[in-house]
């Protein structure tokens, strides 16, 4: 899920760069993650299953199973629409350094994410958490998204442009809802360890 996210990065460094052999590449990445995302749900889904009703809170885990997996996907359409943004507007500074900031507080939060399932088996208190984190990384982006739209609204001039850089905002804007869903999809689970 991590490393999904941080391939946007670089997608967004090769949109730059006008690099369209990397930017096909980073495409390709993402969306081989979603699909092991969805292989690692497949399996939890068969092992879960095996326990049978040995397991009390096996919904819970499923639920943040797929909300993991919603997050990936999430990371995919975002890194589609921002393969579709023109290189001559968003490389301007003023959207450059809005999209950077909200590409690296959305790889922070993910990260956050991450780990918060991880300390699941170990330390279901700093799952906790770390699922607080996130819920302040989602709000950092929400704030930086409403400024970006903003600003779009009032200088984009072209209706491709304002749709193809307002539907990459919202797309990561999307994907930091889907990461504190997942977040909170989490919480639960650790407050039933």
């Amino acid at each position: 899920m991590t490393d999904a996210a941080r391939v946007l990065r670089e997608e967004y460094q090769a949109v730059l760069s006008n690099d369209k052999a990397s930017i096909k590449s980073c495409l390709e990445r993402v969306k081989k993650a979603e699909e092991d995302v969805v292989t690692l749900r497949r399996s939890l889904i068969r092992e879960l299953a095996q326990v049978g009703t040995l397991l009390m809170n096996k919904e819970d885990l499923l639920r943040v199973a797929f909300a993991v997996e919603s997050v990936v996907g999430h990371v995919n359409g975002a890194a589609f629409k921002l393969s579709q943004v023109r290189r001559s507007v968003i490389k301007l500074k003023k959207y450059k350094d809005a999209y950077n900031d909200l590409l690296n507080t959305l790889i922070e939060a993910i990260s956050k994410q991450n780990d918060c399932v991880r300390a699941l088996s170990i330390n279901p208190d700093q799952s906790i958490e770390m699922a607080a984190q996130v819920q302040k990384f989602e709000s950092e982006i929400d704030t930086k998204h409403r400024e970006l739209i903003t600003e779009l609204i009032k200088s984009v001039h072209g209706y491709r442009d304002l749709m193809t850089m307002r539907d990459l905002a919202q797309a990561i804007e999307d994907t930091a809802d889907a990461a504190l869903t997942a977040a909170d999809a989490t919480t639960i689970v650790a407050l039933g360890v």
